[in-house]
């Protein structure tokens, strides 16, 4: 008889967390009869993996063609804890769980110094909680939930490295020994440190010298880095995050500003993990006509959970489209508030249930607020909006088919700010 339901919630809404923060939330079973079991306990754990294949073709003493598949892996593990959710001395080897539905609390203080929570089809850093009911003699029941955790990332610590760039760059023309024109270009960017919710605003400034060479396009790319680590190994992969063109053909003198949406994304570098680096880039290119060679420019981005003082307002009028829209967490969650005992058969107490787990009032949340700001600034707090790179699943290779939850898509949340509110009273 397998459960009607069963399932793990949270005390947070979207379930994000702070390393070093206590993470609550209960386990809630349905049955339509009772059921004997040994225990019901619950296991979180957060763990970093990466796998990759590269196919390789040879011919074998025959001289026939053979290929083979080479599989690079490797694993880091930031946490593993268990805690038993029912109430039993040692000498009571089953306990009965009632027909309906109960409530099982659990309360868990996460470590610090762990990375933040990361997708990519070839690596990801995942954090979990699986419940079980372990049964005598039987299948035990499963049910799993992923959660995420934001590392902190603060770019005014880095500062030196989000100075802005003003860069000029200057380009002949030439063919056959004949020079057929020059270019002047000036690129400037505000600064090189951005959060989630601004707007990257890319100034090229062109001064073109030439009377049949022409200037067809500007484009700004803000590109994701990732470089995988596998015992030696190392596999890299690059995803264009943002693009915006501004199409020729273009005059001779022209100014142009391109404007990159910085969607939820996960901090620079994903400290504290050995096996996942990730790093951002800006890419601006000019592309002429003809077979003249184009200007590649790529600069270092920083990616941060909390934004400079400094910060600019941006130039850009949020739209419906690009405003952050998941949940505010709330300032100070508590599991009183936000979980509460499902009734069974009329009341809310049973010896079997945990209502005595310490840690249910958590710290302040909101701790992205801007060191040191001017007097006149005000920042909102951020909302917490799903990445685009996911999860299919959250399967591990150890889950069977039958561990509820275990075949969900998951998608990190990181925290967004809405610059609309960043303004000067």
């Amino acid at each position: 008889m397998a459960p009607n339901m069963f399932v793990i919630t949270f005390d947070r809404p979207g379930a994000t967390y702070l390393p070093g923060e206590n993470i609550s939330g209960c386990v809630t079973i349905a049955l339509s009869e009772k059921k004997s079991a040994r225990d019901l306990y619950i296991h979180l754990k957060g763990e970093a993996r990466v796998h990759w294949t590269i196919s390789e073709s040879s011919k074998d003493i025959d001289g026939n063609d053979t290929s083979s598949t080479q599989h690079h892996s490797a694993t880091e593990k930031y946490f593993s804890m268990k805690q038993s959710l029912l109430r039993r001395s040692t000498e009571i080897d089953r306990i009965e769980l009632p027909e309906g539905e109960s409530t099982y609390y659990f309360s868990f203080q996460i470590p610090i110094n762990i990375p933040c929570s990361f997708e990519h089809s070839t690596g990801y850093i995942r954090y979990t909680a699986k419940a079980i009911v372990d049964i005598p003699w039987k299948f035990n029941w499963w049910t799993k939930s992923a959660f995420t955790v934001v590392t902190p990332y603060d770019l005014n610590t880095f500062s030196d490295q989000c100075m802005g760039i003003d860069d000029e760059i200057s380009k002949d023309f030439s063919c056959c020994c004949f020079k057929k024109g020059s270019l002047n270009v000036r690129i400037k960017i505000p600064n090189l440190g951005y959060v989630p919710g601004q707007f990257i605003t890319i100034e090229v400034i062109s001064n073109l010298k030439s009377s049949n060479i022409q200037i067809i396009g500007i484009t700004t790319k803000l590109i994701e880095e990732l470089t995988f680590h596998a015992h030696g190994s190392t596999e890299t992969k690059q995803i264009v995050i943002k693009k915006n063109k501004s199409q020729g053909p273009i005059k001779n003198y022209h100014e142009t500003k391109l404007n990159l949406y910085v969607p939820s994304l996960p901090p620079s570098n994903l400290e504290h993990c050995g096996i996942i680096e990730l790093k951002y880039r800006l890419h601006v290119v000019i592309h002429f006509n003809g077979m003249h060679k184009k200007i590649d420019k790529i600069y270092p981005i920083l990616i941060g959970t909390i934004p400079l003082n400094t910060s600019p307002l941006t130039e850009w009028t949020p739209t419906n489209d690009t405003r952050p829209t998941a949940p505010i967490i709330d300032e100070e969650p508590s599991i009183s508030t936000s979980i509460k005992p499902v009734p069974v058969h009329g009341h809310t107490e049973s010896p079997e249930r945990r209502t005595d787990l310490p840690g249910t009032s958590q710290p302040n949340f909101n701790k992205f607020q801007l060191p040191n700001q001017p007097v006149g600034w005000n920042m909102e707090p951020p909302s917490y909006e799903e990445c685009t790179q996911r999860a299919d699943n959250i399967k591990d290779s150890d889950d069977s088919n039958s561990v509820y939850g275990a075949d969900q898509p998951f998608a990190p949340r990181y925290p967004v700010f809405n610059f609309m509110y960043y303004r000067s009273t």
